[in-house]
This record gives C-alpha cells, sequence and structure tokens, in this order.
C-alpha cells in the first residue's frame, strides 16, 4: 500500500472517532475504530484503485460504518494459514459487530462493506 493510502487509515479513524463522541457515544469509540481500521484498509488494498469514501450515521439505536471502494468484486471471509499475517480483517469485523449487538455485509452492488453497532442503552443511575 502506498505510504499516502496507509496515512488515510489513522485519519479516516480520527474522524469516526471525533464523530462519536460529538454524538455522545465515547463507548463505542475503541470498536468503531478498530472497524474502521479493518474495512478502510480492506478497501485501500483490494479497491479499485479510483478513491475510498466512509459513511458513518448515528441514531439513537445503531451506528453504521459504511465503506465504499468502488469495487465489483464481493468481500469474502478467507481462511487464512495460523502464520499468515492478513485475511483475518473480515473475521474481526463478524466479531466485534457480533459482541456489540450489530451486524456486517456487503451491498448488493458489491461495492461498499458496512458494520452497525448497537447503542449500549443508558444504564438506570444506582440508588
Amino acid at each position: 500500500m502506498p505510504p499516502q493510502d496507509a496515512r488515510r487509515v489513522p485519519q479516516m479513524r480520527r474522524l469516526v472517532a471525533a464523530r462519536l463522541r460529538l454524538c455522545g457515544l465515547p463507548e463505542l469509540v475503541e470498536p468503531m475504530e478498530l472497524l474502521t481500521s479493518e474495512l478502510v484498509t480492506n478497501a485501500l488494498e483490494h479497491g479499485d484503485g479510483l478513491g475510498v469514501s466512509l459513511l458513518l450515521s448515528c441514531s439513537s439505536e445503531t451506528v453504521r460504518l459504511t465503506v465504499d471502494d468502488g469495487s465489483r468484486e464481493s468481500p469474502r471471509l478467507r481462511a487464512p494459514e495460523l502464520d499468515a499475517e492478513s485475511g483475518r480483517g473480515l473475521w474481526i469485523v463478524a466479531a466485534i459487530a457480533s459482541e456489540y449487538g450489530g451486524s456486517w455485509g456487503v451491498s448488493p452492488d458489491c461495492t461498499k462493506t458496512w458494520c452497525s453497532l448497537t447503542v449500549p442503552t443508558a444504564k438506570e443511575p444506582a440508588v
């Protein structure tokens, strides 16, 4: 990956973290930063090379991250060798999304990969 592309990953993580804090969701910053890293890295490595875009939407129930790489080839879960240095990104995305009551998938046209997390419910104050 060219150095200028590699710098995009931490930039997008910082943007996602800032948006989540602005939305009052600091508890989702860490998992969404990791999800951002995985999806943006995959898009930069496997996309069509014409650019990568990121959309983060927050509602009272879910936070959804969508990364568009323009590629028409569908992302897929791989079965990497135990000593492989790559190939686990979508497994990580699936595990984190599941842990936070969310899911992940690919758009029908295969150009976008998305994941969503459930917004934690407010805890009742201790009495």
